[in-house]
């Protein structure tokens, strides 16, 4: 079973979001994160990259204009 681990970026820094991340759906500014439990979180931004080899992992961006 491969789980992902989503993270958003801040720049300087990672943020850990949600562990064991089963289903992504993409909803209007953002993506609904629904993990292995069927817990679900609302994250608004956009896919920055995904590494499906090393670490299983979801990297997020919240580019705010200004």
């Amino acid at each position: 079973m491969c789980l992902s681990t989503v993270y958003m970026d801040h720049g300087n820094k990672h943020e850990e979001i949600m562990k064991d991340v089963a289903r992504i759906e993409a909803k209007g500014r953002g993506f609904l994160l629904i993990n292995l439990f069927g817990e679900n979180k609302f994250i608004e931004g956009q896919i920055r990259d995904i590494d499906l080899v090393d670490g299983h992992s979801i990297t997020l961006e919240n580019k705010k204009p200004g």
